[in-house]
């Protein structure tokens, strides 16, 4: 398959499946290589159809900064299967535990650490709508055991911590989480620990960060604007309003490759450069 016909189908991404998402993408930008005006037009486009998925714009930024492009989209796709969130949350997690554990949802790195960890009362939190929807289809793809309740419900059972998986974190501009999440937080108070979950590949430079926010309002407000690259000449398949943004003042700790680092420890994780090319890339 040519590298733009299999553009076109991952910019038509169907699955929930984010990680595999942002793993194909990186073996599409890699036969990118021997053309660099092609590498701008396909970042832009995966990033019009998915603007809700930070690894992306941690990729195709990597990528496009990269004096070398396909190494370095290899070298992005290395750092997503080696990623150690899973292993390193599970591991922070207390031993022996008797009270819950609550999750947002059910998010694939999030769910991943969980599943290994069968002495824990696990509580997925559920959200309406589509939200709900697919809480229930991936807790179907999984052998662990969870009960999933509504915000209500979970503030009742008193967890000692929240896992709230985001989609981006920035160290100065918050973090990008599934909408609902600060109702969840405010239900539930201070009695329990609030970890945002950052896997490999979400964490980006506050200019990049703030790209994804203004690309998500544009899409939120029917932006189809087209470039003159012919780029987005078709609108994406639906409006990606399912999150939100949410500061990073009562977070106690942000889970990631490395464990549990305080917010302050975040500007040393940084692996992501800022192209200039997706600052703007609708203008």
């Amino acid at each position: 398959m040519q590298p733009f016909e299999r553009l076109r189908y991952l910019a038509r991404w169907g699955s929930d499946e984010d990680g595999a998402l942002v793993a194909e993408s990186a073996d599409c930008l890699a036969g990118f290589d021997d053309d660099p005006a092609g590498l701008v037009v396909a970042c832009r486009r995966l990033l019009h159809h998915h603007p809700d998925v930070g690894a992306l714009w941690w990729l195709c930024s990597r990528v496009l900064c990269a004096p070398e492009p396909a190494e370095a989209a290899i070298a992005a796709w290395d750092l997503l299967h080696n990623d150690n969130t899973a292993a390193r949350i599970a591991a922070s997690l207390p031993f022996p535990h008797d009270p819950p554990v609550a999750v947002l949802g059910w998010p694939e790195v999030t769910a991943e650490a969980l599943s290994t960890r069968p002495d824990l009362d696990v509580i997925a939190i559920r959200r309406r709508g589509a939200a709900d929807r697919l809480l229930a289809a991936r807790l179907r793809r999984t052998e662990a055991t969870v009960r999933v309740v509504s915000d209500v419900e979970a503030a009742a059972l008193e967890p000692t911590h929240v896992l709230v998986e985001v989609s981006a974190i920035s160290p100065a501009g918050g973090a990008l989480v599934p909408a609902g999440a600060t109702a969840v937080i405010d239900g539930i108070g201070s009695r329990a620990e609030l970890w945002l979950v950052a896997p490999v590949g979400r964490l980006l430079p506050d200019r990049l960060f703030s790209a994804m926010q203004r690309a998500l309002e544009g899409t939120r407000a029917g932006d189809t604007k087209t470039t003159t690259t012919g780029a987005f000449d078709d609108p994406p398949d639906q409006p990606h309003d399912v999150l939100e943004a949410i500061g990073l003042g009562r977070v106690a700790r942000v889970a990631g490759p490395t464990g549990l680092v305080t917010v302050d420890a975040l500007a040393r994780r940084l692996d992501c450069p800022t192209a200039p090319e997706l600052l703007h890339p609708t203008g």
